[in-house]
């Protein structure tokens, strides 16, 4: 690989000589920059631009850790962040725990090792004093999806509450008051934030809630397909279920209808997500539309104030959410019914 040295001692000059040229940061007489320009053609030099960036004390690089690359979320959270770093010529270099908390430490180093400018975390939520450290030493984290359990880390969120009373708001206005979640992972505090929207619902409407009327699990398709089994074994009478996932929900519309039941005759179910699927499968998922695209673009947005130390009032945003009626619900939607919001 042609490297500086080589440039320089082609041009007969020194390789300060050879940066100043290339990165025009003194002057030098215009003979000394025409060999330099000429060596470099010749020998096809490429300037490494990462030690450029280092040089200028940035890297160029952002750090992006997701919990499963694999997962919807992780997935398309990274979709917007790239593209928004590509436009500021940044590259995004991610680190994938593939289910596997414990990893997070060892993860966390091996990033701040490459000197990633900043950190967009999308993990478990599990080292959060760590965060919180590399966040007080200089190196921007944000946090996305995960809602921190304090508020110095600035993050990109969505509101859990106001998000599951649509959802239930919706179910109720059709008349349903029995009315089921099956809820997702009991260490995602999502999860938690969920299940306490949908048991203040439940207190504030008066609508009957028990416990048990509250299934974690999985936020997968298999999880939903069995709460859907445990609920009409263990929980007759409900007529509505709604879903923290749209993995989950696809799961329970395959479990009730495995039973001989219609959706939405005999149970309305809803989501949350506005997976693609949701508009294809039949019937058609009412969801909440989850931005993670936009969640995703906005983290990067607020990695840029924090590195240049912008005078921002805002470092927890919460972006907005939006109830996707479909026929899972609601009898008089058409059967297929794809979202004109951007996923």
């Amino acid at each position: 690989m042609i490297t500086i040295r080589d440039v320089a001692r082609r041009a007969g000059v020194s390789t300060a000589t050879v940066s100043y040229v290339l990165n025009q940061k003194r002057r030098v007489s215009q003979d000394i920059a025409a060999r330099v320009q000429a060596a470099v053609a010749a020998l096809n030099y490429i300037p490494s631009g990462t030690a450029r960036k280092l040089k200028r004390g940035r890297s160029g690089i952002i750090g992006f850790v997701a919990d499963n690359i694999a997962n919807r979320c992780p997935s398309r959270v990274v979709q917007g962040l790239t593209a928004a770093a590509a436009i500021h010529g940044y590259s995004v270099l991610i680190s994938d725990l593939h289910d596997a908390p414990e990893t997070e430490p060892r993860a966390l180093e091996l990033l701040m090792r490459e000197q990633v400018e900043g950190l967009v975390y999308c993990g478990f939520g599990t080292i959060e004093d760590q965060l919180i450290g590399i966040h007080r030493s200089g190196t921007p984290v944000v946090v996305v999806d995960k809602p921190p359990r304090g508020k110095i880390l600035p993050s990109v969120l969505v509101d859990n509450a106001r998000s599951t009373e649509l959802a239930l708001k919706h179910l109720l206005a059709l008349g349903h008051r029995q009315i089921r979640f099956i809820s997702g992972d009991p260490i995602n505090r999502n999860t938690l934030l969920r299940n306490e929207a949908f048991r203040k619902f439940c207190r504030k409407h008066r609508l009957p809630f028990a416990h048990h009327h509250i299934l974690m699990g999985s936020y997968s398709i298999q999880h939903g397909y069995a709460g859907a089994s445990r609920l009409l074994e263990e929980d007759a009478g409900f007529t509505a279920v709604f879903c923290g996932d749209d993995m989950i929900a696809f799961g329970a519309m395959a479990g009730f209808r495995s039973r001989g039941l219609r959706i939405p005759e005999d149970i309305a179910v809803a989501g949350f997500a506005n997976d693609p699927l949701a508009g294809v499968v039949d019937p058609g998922l009412t969801t909440i539309h989850y931005p993670m695209v936009d969640m995703g673009r906005q983290a990067f947005e607020l990695f840029l104030a924090l590195r240049d130390k912008n005078n921002r009032p805002v470092l927890h945003e919460r972006l907005p959410t939006q109830l996707i009626i479909r026929r899972s619900t609601d009898p008089s939607q058409p059967w297929y019914a794809h979202s004109e919001v951007e996923p």
